[in-house]
């Protein structure tokens, strides 16, 4: 097997970055995205044009005009989507290091990743990623190597783990790239949104340089918000476990547990469980198809999936970078980022309905209006073994805690702390699934995130309030 050393250089991203989203079937949904692109230039554009400009209303009617929304709608979220996975130099890095010398726990979940059809007659499936963009980058320390080990508060004898920003650095997101590209094309869509809103719902056409500044003002408040979130780690300079002190703090390492780690039942329903999990967090929801009456009074029908039931718990775990380990108290933080399901269970509702292990609760439980289709259990986790990144605050531990634990003497002084989900004015605490560099290289710039959306505000007000004074 390959063995790639980590070097720093290799997360260093360009201020200009300018890539193909991949893997493949990125890149086929960006050649798609692009064509839909043409498509509304070819075929929307000079229909607006031609009811604001020239007067002539050549608009589709009803159903059309719907239509018309819905697909400008997803053009739009399609472009950001597409941003969001196009490649930067540090992605590609990150790529190329896990194909060509995948981890233990990347073999392991590749072999067992995909779909698994559990009864055809029933329509059940089970469904597993085999793919992990939070998985470890360089081979962790392994179960067997840190089991053996006096103490789990001790150092590993290997070290410092291989992830940790003292050894690649802390790569910072390239100020422009193709989401940046993307986000300016967007801009036409989100237009053609707020122009075809007035002749749907009969209002003057002048109505529509309102709604046009209130979407970009929704967009680039959204925006900021959700980048300056994901960019949240580069502010904060990360600490070794072993040289911890009292206060607000950045920890990445490795979850190991402190004792034994009980099995997770979804739902109450044995078949639906995972082991090893320290975080964890599962939602129930269905697919129901309503049928409604639209403004003019036609009936239409609709798909969509609602929320029945949802629970998440954890359990105190150990936080070990190789230096040594420190108690997270995990059930103390509100926030969590535990990335994709680890596992999907699914099955039609008449299989559902037919299941003779139904309790009471179960087989009375109501979904409201319309008819139920399909069944959906998604759980979401953080695994012993798995990489985690936490802000938070280290206090120093009680000493029925101490013992609890089965601290003693010998370990080092980190033992004797304890990180909390406390809140202050430099930090948000939250539990992040992964390591800062597969969570910073998910980020995108401020550039990308703020700059470029607010300047797109500021001019679709500038151009909607003349043209709302000429109107």
């Amino acid at each position: 097997m390959t063995m790639i050393r980590p070097d720093p250089s290799m997360f260093q991203s360009k201020m200009v970055d300018i890539q193909i989203p991949m893997p493949w079937f990125y890149s086929i949904l960006f050649i798609a995205t692009l064509i839909g692109y043409v498509a509304f230039l070819a075929i929307a554009a000079p229909l607006h044009a031609s009811y604001y400009i020239f007067e002539n209303n050549y608009y589709p009617r009803d159903r059309g005009l719907a239509t018309l929304l819905v697909l400008q709608v997803l053009l739009f979220f399609a472009l950001i989507f597409v941003g969001q996975k196009a490649d930067t130099t540090t992605r590609e890095n990150i790529r190329k290091i896990k194909e060509q010398a995948p981890t233990r726990d990347s073999r392991i979940r590749m072999e067992a990743g995909g779909v698994e059809l559990q009864s055809f007659w029933r329509g059940a499936y089970v469904h597993r990623p085999s793919s992990d963009d939070l998985g470890w980058v360089f081979d962790p320390p392994q179960k067997e190597d840190w089991r053996a080990s006096k103490s789990i508060f001790q150092a590993d004898e290997s070290g410092l783990i291989k992830e940790h920003p003292s050894i690649v650095g802390t790569p910072t997101p390239p100020d422009f790239t193709t989401n940046g590209i993307l986000v300016i094309m967007s801009c036409l869509p989100l237009i053609g949104i707020g122009l075809t809103v007035p002749p749907m719902i009969e209002a003057e056409p002048r109505v529509a340089f309102i709604i046009i500044p209130i979407l970009f003002l929704t967009f680039a408040m959204a925006s900021h918000f959700v980048g300056a979130s994901g960019r949240v780690a580069i502010e904060h300079v990360t600490e070794k476990v072993r040289s911890v002190a009292v206060g607000d703090t950045e920890l990445v390492g490795q979850v190991r547990n402190l004792g034994e780690i009980p099995t997770v039942v979804v739902d109450s329903d044995p078949s639906k469980s995972a082991e090893d999990l320290l975080l964890w967090e599962w939602l129930y929801d269905v697919e129901i198809e309503e049928e409604y009456r639209d403004s003019k009074g036609n009936r239409q029908t609709r798909r969509y999936w609602r929320t029945i039931d949802t629970d998440a718990g954890g359990l105190p775990f150990v936080l070990h970078d190789g230096t040594g380990g420190l108690v997270i108290e995990a059930n103390s933080f509100s926030r969590k980022s535990l990335g994709q399901p680890m596992i999907t269970w699914s099955c039609s509702h008449a299989s559902y309905s037919q299941l003779s292990s139904l309790n009471l609760w179960k087989a009375v439980r109501t979904y409201g209006s319309g008819t139920v289709k399909q069944h959906r259990w998604r759980l979401w986790g953080l695994s012993l073994g798995d990489p985690c990144m936490i802000h938070g605050s280290a206090k120093t531990m009680p000493n029925e805690q101490i013992e609890n634990y089965g601290v003693s003497n010998t370990d080092p002084p980190c033992s004797r702390l304890v990180m909390l989900g406390e809140d202050s004015e430099a930090m948000k605490a939250k539990i992040w699934r992964g390591s800062e560099l597969t969570n910073i290289t998910l980020a995108e710039s401020s550039f990308e995130t703020t700059t470029i959306p607010f300047v797109l505000m500021l001019a679709a007000t500038t151009l909607s309030t003349i043209f709302y004074l000429v109107g």
